[in-house]
């Protein structure tokens, strides 16, 4: 939006005689030249008239100006809108409006920041109406005090600050990345977690770093995880006459002697009779591995044969890497070799091993294991707390370990420190509101999922109050399902919002199956299923929706592969 007729409409008005409030502020004072128009300057003006793309405005002095429209600049008539001057070259000056989340033309932000001895800019403009729609006081201390702490944290919304002080969490520079996070549905710890495994190949094949320094790490960080604390060990070579035994695709069982010239090559070939996944024990190659992910890297560990040779317990005596090796011993004694053997490895191949699909899905289900719990372990006492005791402890030790190789590290370092930051975060959460992700592991395999449980530590529950509960999946064949359910002593609503038609179908056609189990407990039922999605907020649904209501809130959120 332009003006380039304020001057002129100044001194109209004087010639008519207006007069002018001396208590006007910012640009609605009259001024002796549009010079005196200052950048930033922020005043509110009234939608008098609109004709094409000339608009005139109302001050609240009495005084009009005219002004011309923008493209995409969309007013009406008796509208009051918050401006802010952009530019002023003497001649002409341009302003825009502001928004004030649909409070824009609430006299009450100007006047509270006046009197709290505020400058009137956009941020805390922002910051009042925040204030009040989480009716908070707007007194001058609770102003300024609100004031310094916004700007103390930097933040471009000062919504973030109000609303996390209304919330009574406390406002520090981590948590209020992580308040964000949540706020913007980014704050799922099993997310974060494989942020931060998909930065360790990264870091180990960096061009940044020598290719000793990049297999020293990956040899550390997978020892560490392997519990090994002897992790620069050369004295990996089996010694000689090592009986091995394997089994080939077709069931054959073969067994022979290494004489340190037996097993001189990795088979490529031979792998048509693979058996599914769940044919093999569980965390071992096969296991983890489709079938087509553990042919390949089988080829692209072929190029490594001096591997097979040093380590023969991994292969059968022609060559074929056994699907029901343990992924655990694999990767430690696969990270020891390419350490080992760090002068006569090409950093081609080294890369292409490590950055290879099947390579990071062996090391994030190794790391995972470790971070995610079974159903079943939910019977133990703390289970939960423990966890997250040690994936903490390990975050700081793994820290420390990436810490000494600065141009490789600051991205494992950094995703590191937002996961240690996030568990934090939640346990403050969880002070208040009994809130808890639990990431699952469910069929032994390939299956990762989230828990998100919440409940209010303030109310206590009441025999006659609804209960309710969210839970929401993410599957790869199904796609997105949310479960909305309400229980009131055995009277039991669920909604279902299924994002693809083939599963709403499915879903259709076999719910009975549930209704009848829980019928059969004693519930009485009523489903409802939706061909649609619904997105909840964890922020705007539970934590707020938590200052409004006294029930109890779960959300169970999965993020399964199935």
């Amino acid at each position: 939006m332009q003006i380039s007729d304020l001057l002129v409409q100044y001194q109209n008005n004087l010639a008519s005689g207006s007069e002018v409030s001396t208590g006007t502020k910012g640009v609605e004072q009259l001024v002796e030249t549009a010079k005196q128009l200052q950048i930033g300057n922020i005043f509110e003006g009234t939608v008098n008239s609109i004709k094409g793309t000339q608009v005139i405005l109302g001050l609240s002095s009495g005084q009009n100006i005219t002004a011309r429209l923008d493209k995409g600049v969309d007013l009406m008539k008796g509208q009051s809108v918050f401006f802010q001057v952009k530019s002023n070259d003497g001649e002409k000056v341009r302003i825009k409006p502001i928004s004030l989340g649909g409070s824009s033309g609430n006299p009450t932000l100007m006047r509270a920041l006046d009197a709290a001895n505020l400058p009137i800019n956009e941020n805390n403009l922002n910051m009042v109406n925040a204030m009040m729609k989480e009716q908070m006081s707007i007194g001058a201390k609770s102003l300024q005090d609100m004031s310094r702490l916004v700007l103390q944290m930097r933040v471009s919304d000062p919504a973030t600050v109000v609303e996390m002080t209304k919330l009574e969490i406390p406002v520090t520079e981590e948590n209020v990345i992580q308040y964000q996070n949540y706020k913007a549905d980014e704050g799922a710890v099993l997310s974060q977690m494989n942020r931060l495994i998909e930065q360790i190949p990264e870091a180990v094949t960096s061009n940044e770093i020598s290719l000793l320094e990049g297999l020293e790490i990956n040899q550390k960080v997978i020892a560490f995880f392997a519990g090994e604390s002897d992790i620069n060990s050369d004295s990996t070579k089996p010694p000689a006459n090592v009986v091995t035994q394997g089994v080939l695709p077709g069931g054959e069982n073969l067994q022979g002697a290494d004489d340190g010239n037996t097993i001189v090559r990795i088979q490529r070939e031979g792998y048509e009779s693979i058996a599914s996944q769940d044919a093999y024990p569980k965390n071992s190659l096969g296991n983890v591995l489709a079938k087509d992910g553990f042919v390949s890297f089988v080829e692209q560990l072929s190029d490594m044969p001096e591997f097979a040779r040093e380590h023969p317990e991994h292969f059968n005596t022609t060559g074929h890497l056994r699907p029901e090796t343990p992924v655990k011993e694999f990767l430690l004694d696969l990270s020891k070799f390419l350490f080992n053997h760090r002068t006569s490895l090409l950093r081609e191949d080294v890369s292409s091993l490590v950055n290879h699909r099947s390579y990071k899905t062996l090391l994030n289900h190794f790391i995972t294991e470790q971070w995610t719990i079974e159903p079943e372990q939910l019977k133990e006492e703390h289970s939960v707390r423990d966890l997250y005791h040690k994936m903490e402890s390990q975050l700081s030790e793994l820290s420390e370990i990436v810490s000494k190789y600065p141009k490789a590290s600051e991205t494992v370092y950094s995703a590191a420190k937002d996961l240690s930051s996030n568990i934090s975060f939640m346990n403050q959460i969880n002070q208040a509101y009994h809130y808890v992700q639990i990431p699952f592991r469910l069929q032994g395999q390939n299956v990762n999922s989230e828990l998100f449980v919440y409940r209010n530590h303030k109310e206590k529950a009441d025999d006659d109050e609804e209960m309710s509960a969210f839970l929401h999946f993410d599957m790869e064949l199904l796609g997105g399902m949310d479960i909305s359910v309400k229980l009131l002593h055995r009277d039991v609503n669920m909604n279902w919002y299924l994002e693809k038609e083939d599963t709403f179908q499915l879903l259709e056609d076999n719910l009975h199956l549930l209704t009848d189990k829980l019928e059969k407990k004693g519930y009485h039922c009523n489903m409802h299923v939706e061909n649609d999605s619904k997105n909840i907020n964890f922020v705007e649904d539970f934590l707020k929706a938590d200052a409004k209501t006294a029930g109890q809130l779960h959300r169970y959120s999965f993020d399964v592969r199935a």
